[in-house]
């Protein structure tokens, strides 16, 4: 099976090197607020240049492309799924131009359609070998800058013990109850139908596990790290055999209620208060020193909302000082930021429909995140225009309010008035650091912005949700990762059912009418960064100055060269 896994994994890569033009400025200045007319989407060339609060980040162009299929299966038999969390370890500048690393990352919940699967979480692990593209050329780039092959043996599910040393896996089954762990309220389900809006009718299996829908993810260096739940908005910390040790909980402001405040975990009835379904802790980030942990809701919880999709713009953010251990956490402060407003069909006329939500956060020091903000528009939906807005964001914590304690009681609400904060509430600053929906280096590599109906494989996906930072050979330069979350949709896709057994493949492209497969796809972005400290310390990663000095000692750098990594 890992073997047929790894034959399958499309060998691609592509990039792009820019024109030496001057520093254009990123697609918005530094705001509060951002409401998008008409589309974001650009065609510019030469570098883009932002800076905020002290830190300035130059997106140098786009210089790879990777691919695993979509029909791809995992060590343990299913669906390889894609990436709603990443984390690069292993990371090696091998010289010559030539890098090497592990992919880590978390898929969510399992594919859902008719009905939903009884996925455990789990970190995948890919191994790649990197050479980024640097030529000139505005077209026709060959796809082979990535060489990818996925690890089972360093993939693995997340267990937690179940009672009197007894640990078992995690479902994804949306959850009917709750129980504890670690001395924490958690997601549970008894028993279930197998679909989402509950499990009172039709025939029901006892289940009996925790359930998480994983999304963010932090991997450090001894193996252990955090994991993100949409369910519970909860953090959970696993130790190095991915043994769930602890739990952090967010404020009651953000646990989910139904009519007189009874929790309620379900992603499929409506609450009164809490986190949206399918809205719950999606960003997790450790500073680079490792003392501040952070976790961003994917948008405004309920209460914090004016109506429509476009008003769940408010989400929340909170940091957690954290010992070295990372078992011990202690809430610190809490902000606010406005993500971005959008119309979805790109309209110049027409009012905000949609929020632009954040998928993911990555730490460059304890008061500046890199935020993933993104439309739901691309290939994977059933819609017959492309998408409008996907961009990385820099925010400044320093410029917003320490809400912390003012709004956080069970249905907390930092909107009294629709959208409107409350009095003394001063969201964060950001700026556009990269718009990944610049035709301009997508074409490079064949890659374009047919979206819904008109997609193929080449259409940029409906929803990036991976991000992570590696320093290059040249100190204060660094690759960002962008990867995208497939939703496991391909045209054979195997899922675990209620019994735990694997169901026959389901064609998911029939199923949803859908016309182009969704692989998974990692973008690789050259960018420098100034005003920031050393950002790869969480994975033991040297900055780029101390390998500038290795490359002067031969035997250091052939000892470099020569590091492998696990291949099944």
């Amino acid at each position: 099976m890992k073997s047929s896994l790894a034959s399958r994994l499309l060998l691609a890569g592509s990039a792009l090197a820019l024109a030496l033009v001057p520093a254009a400025r990123a697609q918005f200045g530094a705001t509060t607020a951002f409401t998008l007319t008409g589309s974001n989407v650009s065609a510019s060339t030469g570098a883009t240049t932002s800076t905020l609060g002290g830190v300035t980040f130059s997106n140098l162009g786009l210089v790879g492309v990777g691919r695993i299929d979509a029909t791809a299966v995992d060590a343990f038999g299913e669906t390889l799924g894609s990436v709603s969390g990443l984390q690069v370890t292993n990371w090696t500048i091998n010289g010559g131009g030539n890098y090497s690393g592990s992919f880590n990352f978390t898929p969510d919940r399992g594919y859902n359609g008719a009905t939903f699967s009884n996925y455990a979480a789990r970190i995948q692990t890919v191994d790649f070998n990197f050479t980024p593209y640097t030529g000139t050329a505005t077209s026709g780039v060959a796809q082979n800058q990535f060489n990818l092959t996925y690890n089972g043996a360093a993939s693995a599910k997340f267990t937690y013990d179940s009672g009197g040393g007894t640990f078992v896996t995690t479902t994804g089954l949306v959850p009917d109850s709750n129980t504890t762990l670690a001395g924490k309220i958690v997601p549970f389900v008894t028993v279930s139908n197998g679909l989402g809006t509950g499990t009172t009718t039709g025939t029901t299996s006892a289940i009996n596990r925790v359930s998480l829908d994983t999304e963010g993810l932090v991997l450090k260096g001894d193996g252990s790290g955090f994991i993100s739940d949409e369910y519970g908005a909860n953090i959970y910390h696993f130790n190095s055999a991915k043994q769930i040790d602890a739990v952090i909980t967010p404020p009651a402001a953000v646990i989910p209620h139904t009519a007189g405040s009874v929790l309620n975990f379900s992603s499929e009835v409506s609450n009164v208060d809490g986190r949206r379904g399918n809205q719950g802790m999606e960003g997790v980030a450790l500073s680079p020193d490792g003392t501040k942990l952070f976790g961003l809701m994917q948008s405004a919880t309920i209460q914090d909302s004016g109506s429509g999709n476009q008003g769940r713009l408010n989400t929340r953010l909170f940091v957690y000082d954290v010992n070295a251990a990372g078992t011990s956490t202690t809430l610190s402060s809490e902000y606010v930021i406005k993500l971005p407003v959008l119309n979805d069909t790109g309209s110049t006329t027409l009012s905000a429909n949609k929020t632009a939500a954040q998928s993911e956060i990555v730490a460059l020091d304890n008061t500046h995140l890199l935020v993933l903000s993104r439309d739901g528009i691309g290939n994977g939906t059933a819609t017959t225009s492309g998408p409008v807005f996907k961009s990385v964001l820099l925010v400044d914590l320093a410029t917003g309010s320490n809400i912390l304690g003012s709004f956080d009681g069970t249905a907390g609400d930092i909107t009294p008035s629709g959208t409107t904060l409350a009095g003394g509430i001063t969201p964060m600053t950001y700026v556009e650091a990269v718009n990944l929906l610049n035709t301009a280096q997508l074409s490079k590599f064949g890659l374009h912005l047919s979206g819904g109906f008109g997609a193929d494989t080449n259409s940029l996906s409906e929803k990036w949700e991976g991000l992570s930072l590696v320093p290059t050979e040249t100190p204060g330069e660094y690759f960002l990762f962008v990867a995208n979350d497939n939703d496991f949709i391909s045209g054979s896709t195997v899922m675990r059912g209620l019994d735990g057994n694997l169901n026959a493949p389901i064609n998911v492209l029939t199923a949803n009418g859908l016309s182009a497969q969704n692989d998974t796809m990692f973008l690789a972005y050259r960018v420098s960064l100034g005003g920031v400290g050393q950002i790869s310390a969480i994975s033991a990663i040297p900055e780029p100055s101390t390998w500038a000095a290795l490359v002067g000692c031969a035997a250091l750098l052939v000892a470099v060269a020569r590091r492998r990594f696990l291949v099944t």
